[in-house]
């Protein structure tokens, strides 16, 4: 939604990807004709890190799917395809 902010959005992001979440960077907000009324996108870049070792592309996958929901849940936000 319009009013959800993008610290509301980076906190659930940082929530979903936990200690292999290094870092959050907000890139892009739109607001335009191909959204509803009263939605915005928020376009996030993530970067995940394992001090130990290289993340597979499975616990990567894990971890944007746990975000998603996490969003869904908490926020109401949609992935836009």
């Amino acid at each position: 939604d319009g009013d959800v902010t993008a610290s509301e959005a980076e906190a659930v992001l940082r929530k979903g990807g936990g200690e292999y979440l290094a870092k959050v960077q907000l890139f892009d907000i739109y607001r335009g004709k191909q959204l509803p009324e009263g939605k915005k996108s928020l376009a996030f870049n993530l970067t995940y890190i394992a001090p130990d070792r290289t993340l597979t592309d499975k616990e990567v996958l894990k971890l944007r799917n746990k975000i998603i929901y996490l969003l869904d849940e908490e926020l109401g936000a949609e992935l836009r395809s």
